[in-house]
């Protein structure tokens, strides 16, 4: 504990440092309900049928634009959980690296899912689940107590970067 202190005659005074409970990053909140969405349409944008024409062509731009939407939200995800955690140079660095080739991942995998490569719908599934979990631990003080150290982060970022290695090397 502190030191004692007099307060006037009567009692005694002790301080104690107690360390203020955070508040609830609103704004991380918002994003995470808005990424869920983009979450949710992008995934009824995933087809296994090929179809033809012109219809096509549209349900290929739809994917991309709402792919494209949830990672938008999920970078911002990222950044928020670097400002809001203590998160190290490394983490920052590989976030930066594998957001944007986990989004190219999730597109090109979608691709794959039209041309009736059924498993590649594990990457539109899980990748941006996992960006997800490792914002969520990084915004949220009571979760980095329940995980602490890099033990997750490494294993998230390790997760992510081979399943879209994996993704973007069966494309070829």
């Amino acid at each position: 504990m502190g030191a004692e202190f007099k307060q006037g005659a009567r009692r005694p005074f002790v301080a104690v440092d107690v360390e203020p409970d955070r508040a609830a990053p609103f704004g991380t909140i918002v994003l995470m309900v808005l990424a869920s969405a983009l979450y949710v349409t992008m995934l009824t944008t995933v087809s296994f049928s090929a179809g033809g024409g012109d219809a096509i062509v549209g349900q290929g731009l739809e994917s991309f634009f709402f792919t494209l939407a949830l990672w938008i939200a999920l970078a911002f995800l990222v950044v928020a959980g670097a400002v809001a955690g203590q998160t190290p140079r490394w983490n920052i660095v590989v976030g930066v690296l594998l957001v944007p080739l986990s989004g190219v991942a999730a597109i090109v995998a979608i691709d794959m899912c039209s041309r009736h490569i059924k498993w590649a719908v594990i990457g539109p599934v899980l990748l941006p689940l996992l960006i997800a979990s490792y914002s969520t631990r990084a915004c949220f003080a009571k979760l980095q107590a329940v995980f602490p150290g890099n033990g997750f982060d490494i294993s998230i970022w390790g997760v992510i970067a081979v399943l879209s290695a994996t993704l973007l090397l069966s494309a070829m």
